[in-house]
C-alpha cells in the first residue's frame, strides 16, 4: 500500500505548552515553550510571517482528546517542521514576555 504524501503540516497548541511533557505532546524544548498557548496567538504569528493557515478550533491533539484546543493547517514549508516549531515557539515566548 502506497501512502499519499501530505501537502500540509498540522500544528497543535500542545506543541508549545510548557506544562506538558514531551510524551504528552510538547514538541519544542522547554526554553521555547509557553504557558497555555492559544490557537489564535499561533495564527497571528503565522499571519505576521505571511504563512497561509487554516484554524480548526473544535479539533484536538490525539494525546489530549478530551481537550478541544484546536489545530492549524499550514502548507509544507522549506526546511523541517521541527525547525519551524522552534522558531514559532521562540516567537510565542518573546510575545508572551513582551506583554
Amino acid at each position: 500500500m502506497v501512502r499519499k504524501k501530505r501537502k500540509t503540516w498540522i500544528i497543535y497548541p500542545e506543541y508549545f505548552d510548557k506544562n506538558l511533557s514531551r510524551s504528552d505532546g510538547r514538541r519544542v524544548p522547554i526554553k521555547f515553550a509557553v504557558s497555555s498557548p492559544k490557537l489564535e496567538e499561533i495564527g497571528k504569528v503565522l499571519d505576521a510571517w505571511d504563512v497561509p493557515n487554516r484554524l480548526e478550533e473544535s479539533e484536538h491533539h490525539p494525546a489530549t482528546w478530551f481537550k478541544r484546543n484546536g489545530r492549524i493547517f499550514i502548507p509544507k514549508q522549506k526546511g523541517s517542521k521541527q525547525k519551524l516549531l522552534k522558531k514559532l515557539g521562540k516567537e510565542l515566548k518573546e510575545r508572551s514576555n513582551g506583554s
